[in-house]
């Protein structure tokens, strides 16, 4: 599994309140041994430092209940291990929170347990993860924010979000309250998948087209998160810029399991 990922402030802040973690590792069984991974991007906000101490609070909390949860001797299913460790890392921003200097301090949080073909996401806010190959770029998940709102609605298009006046605005983060319920997506993944996570640094500045064409052009993981920092810099650089590529190795081919489903269908 080949992973890159790049942490950049941008231009216009001096200090990046994203924290990031990128971490490659193989499960085994009494079967096999699986390529697994788990991949964050949490966008932290608060006054001064408090921030880059909500998102570095929620990654480390939520890793740890992560990988705690997959070795247990019967783990629960993946995503409900993702939703209890979105929990833990809620419950320990609140904590913190409580600190006069850190109040009102919160945090966007995605997350993708890759397990062979299988990923797993969770996500609160606005970051992002998405899926790019040569056919389309998939958003898998949905931004909790003002902005989506009002393109769902059909008020405005989604290259008019990226400079609403209110784009900006949030309506879910970890933090700011004592439930914050994660959305929780299963997607299988398939050969040419690129597997790629952000914060709205990135996302919110670079229009997808011009995303994905960076991804698929690079000639791995590492260059393709460089390349992505360096054009939304180049866009002005409004924000902390966090990106994560991975390109998992050994899947199905897609068109196989369609081949596949239509002889099983033929009579």
């Amino acid at each position: 599994m080949e992973t890159g990922y790049s942490w950049d402030t941008g231009l216009a802040r001096k200090l990046n309140e994203d924290s990031v973690f990128c971490g490659a590792f193989e499960i085994s069984t009494h079967v096999e041994k699986v390529s697994a991974g788990l991949f964050v991007v949490a966008d932290g906000m608060g006054g001064h430092s408090a921030g880059e101490i909500a998102s570095n609070i929620a990654i480390k909390s939520f890793c740890t209940e992560v990988m705690a949860g997959l070795l247990e001797q019967s783990p629960a299913s993946p995503l409900t291990i993702l939703s209890d460790a979105f929990s833990k890392a809620n419950n320990s921003v609140l904590a913190a929170s409580r600190e006069k200097s850190l109040d009102g301090m919160g945090t966007t949080l995605t997350c993708a347990l890759i397990i062979g073909p299988d990923m797993y996401v969770a996500h609160v806010g606005d970051s992002r993860c998405s899926i790019i190959n040569s056919r389309e770029m998939l958003q898998v998940t949905m931004d909790h924010s003002v902005v989506q709102k009002l393109v769902d609605e059909g008020l405005i298009t989604p290259d008019e979000a990226l400079s609403h006046p209110r784009k900006n605005e949030i309506t879910r983060v970890l933090g700011y309250y004592a439930d914050a319920k994660p959305d929780l997506i299963h997607v299988k993944l398939y050969a040419g998948d690129n597997i790629l996570l952000c914060s709205d640094g990135l996302c919110g500045v670079l229009p997808a087209g011009i995303i994905a064409k960076t991804v698929l052009a690079a000639g791995s993981a590492e260059q393709a998160c460089s390349e992505l920092a360096g054009q939304a810099n180049l866009a002005g650089g409004p924000d902390n810029i966090s990106a994560i590529v991975i390109k998992p190795s050994n899947l199905p081919s897609w068109q196989a399991v369609i081949n596949v489903h239509t002889s099983a269908g033929a009579v």
